[in-house]
């Protein structure tokens, strides 16, 4: 007897298509949070240059009677350039693809083509902040690595260089509220660090998770607080396989202070979005474009300021 299967019928019957698409992944974008944000004027030429005059000497002696004059001091700077470089990418949907596809293709495309943007802004700046002059290894832990796992002791140390150097703080302080479980925060600098060190950071001395703030005044992605240092964690933070002395990841945390770094877009050409239908293409007009460009500069503006604090897991 002959029997009808499934595998006889035909696919449509066969599939059923959801149409509400899945999430696709996005990492948390926390490396620009702390920048100063800066725009090249048109036809200004392609760099920023951005000046810092030095500090003088104090003056500790006393004028006396004698009416002789101290020697001046010679005021002095610091320069630092930056060049505007242009960034984009784009996809193309061939004109096929939009007539058989039941889900929106295009639509998709551009905020996939907006993620990967914002993306590209982020890891820029943050592959700058990782580059800095000052680097500190962590030295406190116990896993016999170098740089060992992140302790308090790292932390403070971190703290007390920002602070020698003169760095501003990026956040207020959080006062203590008559709630159980909650404690204060202290004014604190900022550290961008990846998600691969939950866990290590939780279990130094004194941290204090998000959901312990007396109030959820936090920033996004934030993690939680060690002494003077708030924890910013994503998934696209920087490390370095096997690049400790075991062999292992060495992870990038910088610790910023206030006016550290610099964003500068160009005038006229911040970010843009660029859709060109298939009558553009060619003679057939088979193919339609969509895509983005921008241009930008990233520095850091004191090396002082941000100090990249080195650990593994």
């Amino acid at each position: 007897m002959a029997i009808t299967t499934t595998s006889l019928m035909p696919s449509p019957i066969q599939l059923s298509f959801n149409m509400k698409l899945l999430a696709v992944p996005v990492p948390d974008f926390i490396h620009s949070l702390a920048a100063m944000r800066q725009k090249q004027p048109m036809h200004s030429g392609n760099k920023m240059r951005m000046r810092r005059y030095n500090p003088l000497a104090t003056a500790l002696v006393p004028l006396g009677n004698s009416g002789i004059m101290p020697p001046a001091q010679v005021l002095s700077a610091l320069d630092i350039d930056a060049q505007i470089s242009y960034y984009g990418t784009f996809v193309a949907i061939n004109e096929q693809v939009a007539i058989n596809n039941t889900d929106p293709v295009l639509n998709e495309a551009v905020k996939r083509l907006g993620v990967s943007l914002r993306q590209t802004e982020d890891q820029l700046i943050r592959d700058v902040l990782v580059a800095t002059a000052s680097v500190v290894d962590a030295v406190g832990g116990i896993n016999g690595d170098s740089p060992t796992e992140i302790m308090r002791s790292d932390v403070d140390g971190i703290v007390r260089a920002l602070k020698g150097a003169n760095a501003k703080s990026i956040l207020n302080n959080i006062e203590a509220q008559d709630r159980f479980g909650t404690a204060p925060i202290r004014d604190s600098f900022l550290a961008l660090g990846s998600t691969d060190l939950i866990g290590s950071i939780d279990a130094v001395q004194g941290f204090t998770h998000t959901a312990q703030y007396p109030k959820q005044d936090t920033l996004s992605a934030e993690w939680g607080a060690i002494g003077n240092l708030r924890f910013l964690l994503s998934s696209v933070g920087s490390s370095i396989p096997n690049a400790s002395a075991n062999g292992a990841t060495v992870y990038n945390i910088p610790c910023v202070g206030m006016e550290a770094y610099t964003i500068i877009e160009q005038d006229g050409y911040s970010a843009e979005f660029i859709y060109r239908p298939a009558i553009y293409d060619s003679a057939l007009a088979l193919n339609s474009t969509a895509g983005y460009k921008f241009a930008s500069a990233q520095t850091v503006t004191n090396d002082l300021w941000v100090l990249n604090l080195r650990c593994t897991i």
